[in-house]
């Protein structure tokens, strides 16, 4: 018997046609999901309820199950970036942190947004405009060559224009597929270039330990001269209010 991990590894490391087209529908369900989610959240719900509701939502469009745990992060609770939902209720001006996926014809999804509950909290519009400049940066920046510590870096350069990058405690983004968390990984360590059919996160993020935080995530599949955002969820910081 011969061991063939480097071979494996690239087999995962760049997908094919099938598997990206498998990606999409997974975020286009998680996606859905999302929306219906958004026309049904009240006042007094708790993370806990909401969390449910979303996988019941991906669930009932064809969802295998939800890629992981779903985070669902209220007011505070949203300052740790792997929060469990909880029984805290949603509030009036809450920023609340979702961060969510679905598996469809076993390949995932993994999206995040802020939403505002009825209005956008003052100390919350700038770090949320800044976070989104940073993930803008960084996805301009995707192309097969650039090493991956590279597109990291230029997401936190532009935080750090902000003073905000000392609240960024984690890497840019991973890879994804069969699995939520694959190579390759954006992070300041990772030398290696990005290649042509990797499929990766982009996910800046601003946590402010007792206030909140604010990560955005979408889903990217590295091309021949570039990129494509393959999720299509709005960031406008104005329609993030429901």
């Amino acid at each position: 018997m011969v061991a063939l991990p480097s071979v494996v590894g690239q087999l995962r490391l760049i997908k094919d046609d099938s598997e990206v087209t498998a990606i999409k529908k997974a975020i286009r369900v998680a996606e859905s999901a999302f929306r219906a989610v958004l026309r049904r959240i009240r006042l007094g719900m708790t993370e806990r309820q909401l969390a449910a509701l979303l996988q019941h939502e991906m669930l009932d469009r064809g969802a295998e199950e939800a890629s992981f745990p779903i985070i669902v992060a209220a007011g505070a609770n949203s300052s740790r970036p792997h929060a469990q939902p909880g029984d805290r209720k949603i509030r009036t001006s809450d920023a609340v942190l979702i961060d969510w996926g679905a598996k469809v014809d076993r390949y995932c999804s993994d999206l995040t947004r802020v939403i505002f509950i009825r209005r956008i909290p003052p100390r919350f519009k700038r770090i949320y405009e800044n976070v989104l400049e940073a993930q803008k940066k960084a996805i301009q920046a995707i192309r097969p060559g650039i090493r991956m510590c590279d597109v990291d870096a230029i997401a936190r350069k532009a935080l750090k224009r902000a003073r905000m990058d000392k609240w960024f405690a984690h890497g840019l983004g991973h890879g994804l597929g069969i699995d939520i968390h694959e190579p390759p990984q954006l992070a300041k360590t990772v030398t290696e270039p990005l290649q042509k059919g990797m499929v990766v996160t982009v996910e800046p993020g601003v946590y402010r330990a007792g206030m909140g935080g604010i990560r955005i995530e979408d889903d990217i599949l590295v091309t021949e001269k570039g990129c494509r955002v393959l999720s299509s969820l709005t960031k406008d910081l104005d329609r993030m209010v429901v």
